[in-house]
């Protein structure tokens, strides 16, 4: 005997069923039970009844399993039946739990696993090696990241959704997580807190911003997340910290970019060092303001810092100045400066004195003169009086000035701002110093023996350089060494 699958009446327009007189459907049920008798005989019904077509043709629905007879060993019927062809990205399910034979058996779309529930979690361990374990355990173990911030959050050890973040910076398809932890049994002080950043994956805290924690706030301050994007133009994100440190007038930024290497996880920013011990690691700024922008369109971001002056009176008049820093292909380093518009003449001889040093002898040499003739240029700003201030950089501009005519082999304008020299500061050490930079120059080839003899003769007098070798100490500091570079 042969299980028959049940009419889809909800194949059969309403409007039929309704003009369906009930002698009508009582004959029906008569059929139905003979062509039941007559299936275990081979008898087709379809052959008798043929499919009804009514309106509109419905595409043909999915195929419902055909139920087979398979002898037994006792002859004893067995129901199996042939699943329907399921579509791409279906799979077989039972809706009942209960399909012998694969009898039954539908097509439908795969049940999504819902990942595993993460309760609270106790609070975060305080202490930094108990830390690490902690979250090593909790990455690997693909917990809930929201439960592990509201953890950290608890024992003190995270204060804000803005000291979490998660990005691939290793290109494994994984997030790593990056956070920024406070050490909440030390004292903080007004413009931060003691703490550490920490980068953290499957091989537990791939990072650590500090080499060890210490009870020294100011070795240990917590830094903050600036920005996390890609800065080298490899398709993954580098992340940019800063630990700002700040004195009684002046707060200084260092930011550090961390991202992916051949040797793993490490600091790209590669810089001359500022003092002895210094990694060279940062970019440091006074009174920073940061922009993280591609600016020319290549998918690496520039680093735009701009800042640079210094809070203290004692500091003089320091001139801001823009850095553009940028992927050079193995370290991200200075490409740009940009000097802020200044009204100070110290200011123009400093940079006047940069270009100089980057072969630059025309720009220089525009320079020079402006910081003599220009009069708007103001000669205040610290503590001497400002007509010496502008005695002392004219002098000082006009040796360079000699110097660089010499090296474009112009001896007659040479011996023209040597009379100007001796004419308005006839007893000057710069006067002197230019008249013998005139008489034993012997061509460019000659320059380090002269400028040499030059430097010596005016370092055994007292200050040369009058103003220039203090002009506050956020500007540079001039001395006989200088005068013939």
């Amino acid at each position: 005997m042969v299980f028959l699958s049940a009419l889809r009446v909800s194949s059969v327009p309403s409007a039929f069923l309704s003009r369906v007189s009930k002698p009508v459907l009582g004959v029906a049920a008569l059929l139905i039970v003979a062509l039941a008798a007559t299936a275990c005989a081979g008898f087709d019904p379809g052959e008798l009844i043929p499919p009804l077509s009514v309106g509109t043709p419905t595409a043909p629905a999915e195929p419902t399993p055909t139920a087979t007879v398979a002898p037994s060993i006792d002859e004893t019927p067995i129901l199996m039946c042939t699943p329907p062809a399921c579509a791409p990205g279906e799979v077989y399910t039972c809706p009942g739990g209960d399909c012998p034979g694969g009898c039954g058996t539908i097509c439908a779309a795969p049940t999504p696993t819902p990942p595993p529930a993460t309760g609270p979690l106790a609070a975060a361990p305080t202490d930094w090696e108990g830390l690490e374990g902690w979250l090593a355990g909790l990455w690997r173990g693909n917990v809930n990241p929201a439960a592990v911030r509201a953890a950290l959050r608890q024992s003190g050890m995270q204060r804000s959704d803005t000291d979490w973040r998660a990005a691939d910076l290793d290109g494994d398809l994984q997030d790593e997580w990056l956070l920024v932890l406070y050490d909440p049994s030390l004292p903080g002080v007004p413009f931060g807190a003691a703490g550490d950043l920490w980068i953290v994956n499957g091989d537990g805290v791939a990072f650590r911003y500090y080499a060890a924690p210490s009870s020294d706030i100011y070795e240990f301050l917590a830094p903050t997340i600036v920005a996390v994007t890609d800065v080298t133009g490899d398709g993954l994100p580098e992340l940019i910290a800063d630990a700002p440190f700040c004195g009684a007038h002046t707060c200084t930024g260092n930011y550090r970019v961390i991202g992916q290497t051949a040797a793993g996880l490490a600091d790209l920013v590669v810089r001359e060092p500022l003092a002895e011990g210094d990694p060279g690691n940062s970019i440091a700024m006074t009174f920073p303001e940061i922009q993280v922008i591609d600016r020319d369109g290549d998918g690496a971001a520039e680093i735009i810092v701009r800042g640079g002056t210094i809070g203290s009176a004692g500091a003089g008049v320091v001139r801001p100045r823009t850095e553009v820093w940028r992927w050079d292909g193995s370290a991200i380093t200075l490409a740009e400066t940009t000097l802020e518009p200044t009204d100070y003449r110290h200011h123009i001889l400093y940079e006047a004195n940069d270009r100089l040093a980057a072969d630059d002898l025309d720009g220089a040499l525009a320079l020079y003169e402006a910081a003599i003739n220009d009069p708007a240029l103001r000669n205040d700003g610290f503590a001497h009086a400002p007509e010496q201030v502008y005695a002392d950089i004219s002098r000082f501009a006009a040796f360079r000035l000699i110097l660089i005519d010499l090296l474009q082999s112009n001896v007659e304008r040479a011996d023209g701002r040597l009379a100007w020299l001796q004419a308005n500061h006839p007893d000057a050490p710069a006067t002197a110093a230019a008249a013998t930079l005139l008489a034993g120059w012997a061509g460019a080839e000659g320059q380090a023996a002269l400028c040499t003899s030059i430097e010596e003769t005016l370092a055994a007098l007292e200050n040369p350089t009058g103003a220039l070798s203090d002009m506050g100490y956020g500007n540079p500091a001039l001395s006989a060494a200088d005068f013939c570079p």
